[in-house]
């Protein structure tokens, strides 16, 4: 099939799938709170045939020679990181950063996976022909897919023997049978397929250990989404309903999983205990450096916005607005500094891929958690409560009170409807329940900031640092 078309995408999600909002079952290309972001993803589809972005987006298929998405390009040089790069920033940008699972960031995981296939193998060989034959069936078919692998959440007192973590139920000779729930599947509303990986965590079960892809309407599979951000006023909204990326409990009540479709199953706990962290690392493969060009692109938004405001309310000569700015500049700039490091001084992957490098890479995603409120509160301060106050288009449009709003707030500064406009913007990233939504989900994507700052340790060598400390200390002489 090569790419596909925003139209053939949508009617792909139109196959029987129980996806579930506020207690009514729901078609996710037709009920007004989840149609917007399905018509903006089918809009990320159509870029791909826009003569004008094809070469940008898309490469011959290495199997048929047909167009098929760029993201599924196994990076060999520092050049195709580049190039794999600007097409994600060129994507994101049209987003403002705020859409964290486009299908291109998603096939992400289907290279990690590829890249990691021989360690998959080591359990059983065919795990490792699967996920090739996986690789090829998502990049030849142009599919959208979803991650999964946060547990549900539970009291910490609560026994794990009455908690029913997602595990294999069933061995048959065709398959297997998964029962259980993942806690958060981003987009999984919107994916053709969705993709389980095992997070590690203590006292793993080898039954609990499996890694598959299974189609969104396999039978036993139900999607239960959170409430949704998309607003009843979209005119004063300019993000929310196009990119309110919906986040679903997935619910599997006893799922028949073939066995082509299985990538990973255990059958007894693993003599090396860090084994599971190899696994999981591995299949994210460079998608936590995407998170960064995404997070760098909404870090460029987000200075704009400060920026804009100080102009529109004249206080970019003001002392302390010069210095919430320079925060700004210092933390896109930064973000900018830690993607080119890590993509200038790549490292090879165990399968001869070529990678960004990790150290400067998670150092960034450590920078960026800690950032990021910080420049929600910037955007806050600098657009004092107007950013709470600003009129809505209907009001302005109002005939009763549109004049007066025109008279006593707009007056002869013709300007002031773009702020208006601008403050709209600002309330979407820093204030709103789609702003909120923003936050926790950088804040706590993948891992929280406390687990990747003991990563970074973990894996950091200090032994070069503490040989200089010593000897400058004179010790050991």
């Amino acid at each position: 099939m090569a790419i596909r078309s925003g139209a053939q995408y949508l009617e792909s999600l139109r196959d029987g799938r129980r996806v579930w909002l506020q207690g009514e079952r729901v078609d996710v290309t037709a009920h007004p709170r989840l149609a917007g972001a399905a018509r903006s993803v089918a809009g990320v589809f159509d870029l791909q045939h826009d003569p004008a972005h094809q070469e940008l987006l898309t490469m011959p298929s290495p199997t048929t020679g047909e167009r098929v998405s760029l993201a599924y390009l196994l990076p060999q040089s520092v050049e195709d990181l580049i190039r794999q790069r600007k097409m994600y920033e060129f994507l994101v940008r049209r987003t403002g950063g705020t859409a964290a699972r486009l299908p291109q960031h998603l096939a992400t995981v289907i290279l990690g996976l590829h890249d990691s296939r021989d360690i998959f193998g080591q359990e059983n060989p065919d795990f490792a022909e699967n996920v090739t034959r996986y690789f090829e069936y998502c990049r030849e078919n142009d599919l959208s897919i979803a991650t999964i692998f946060n547990d549900p959440f539970h009291h910490r007192s609560h026994p794990e023997s009455k908690q029913e973590f997602l595990r294999v139920v069933e061995r048959r000779s065709d398959g297997i049978v998964v029962r259980g729930a993942k806690g958060v599947g981003t987009q999984a509303p919107y994916a053709n397929e969705i993709l389980c990986l095992t997070q590690p965590r203590p006292n793993l079960q080898p039954d609990e250990v499996v890694y598959f892809a299974v189609p969104v309407n396999a039978k036993g599979l139900q999607l239960v989404c959170r409430e949704s951000m998309t607003p009843s006023n979209p005119a004063d909204h300019p993000l929310s309903p196009h990119w309110d990326e919906m986040d679903a409990m997935v619910l599997f009540d006893n799922v028949f999983i073939p066995w082509d479709r299985v990538f990973y199953l255990r059958q007894s706990h693993p003599k090396d205990p860090g084994l599971y962290a190899q696994l999981f690392q591995g299949a994210m493969g460079i998608g936590p450096w995407y998170v960064l060009v995404r997070l760098a692109v909404k870090a460029e938004v987000l200075l704009g916005i400060c920026a804009s405001m100080a102009e529109y309310l004249g206080t970019l000569k003001q002392p302390h607005v010069q210095l919430a700015l320079a925060d700004a500049i210092i933390y896109m700039e930064t973000m900018r500094a830690f993607i080119q490091v890590a993509e200038i001084n790549p490292v090879r992957s165990p399968s001869g891929l070529t990678l960004p490098n990790w150290t400067p890479a998670q150092a960034a995603r450590i920078f960026s958690i800690q950032g990021y409120p910080q420049m929600m509160q910037l955007i806050r301060e600098l657009c004092g409560s107007g950013i709470l106050m600003s009129p809505s288009q209907a009001d302005m449009a109002n005939p009763e009170v549109g004049p007066h709003i025109q008279r006593y707030f707009v007056g002869e500064n013709q300007r002031t409807e773009e702020m208006f406009r601008m403050l709209k913007l600002a309330w979407e990233y820093a204030c709103d329940s789609f702003g909120s939504r923003q936050l926790l989900f950088e804040m706590f994507n993948v891992a929280s900031l406390a687990t990747n700052k003991q990563r970074l340790v973990g894996a950091y060598d200090l032994s070069p640092y503490v040989r200089l400390a010593k000897e400058l200390a004179g010790i050991g002489k």
